[in-house]
């Protein structure tokens, strides 16, 4: 069985990627670091997601750590008047409900 979160997040690293071509053209440092956190989120994720026990948790955590440093980045391109506002709103909502399912799913019941 496949999570829908996991389709999300391979979404969502598309979008920002592309996010991130446009943030370049202004601010080159603000792209790589995004990128780097938005692979970091995916990466984290899948990893975190096909995982057992404390490593689990330590994955997820740090896949969500990632998030959180992409909505700031996305934030502060808004900020910067490098993306539109409501841009910024639509995905920074995106990867909040994307690090909200994360936390369910590390720290869910067992």
């Amino acid at each position: 069985m496949q999570l829908r979160i996991v389709d999300d997040i391979v979404q969502t690293i598309g979008i920002i990627h592309g996010l991130c071509r446009v943030i370049a053209r202004q601010d080159s440092d603000l792209s790589k670091q995004m990128k780097r956190a938005i692979n970091s989120l995916g990466l984290n994720s899948g990893e975190g997601l096909s995982a057992r026990g404390g490593n689990r948790t330590v994955r997820l955590e740090s896949a969500m750590a990632s998030g959180r440093e992409v909505i700031f980045g996305l934030r502060i391109a808004g900020a910067a008047g490098y993306l539109d506002s409501e841009r910024v709103a639509r995905e920074v909502d995106t990867l909040d409900r994307i690090v909200a399912t994360l936390y369910k799913l590390a720290y869910r019941p067992r």
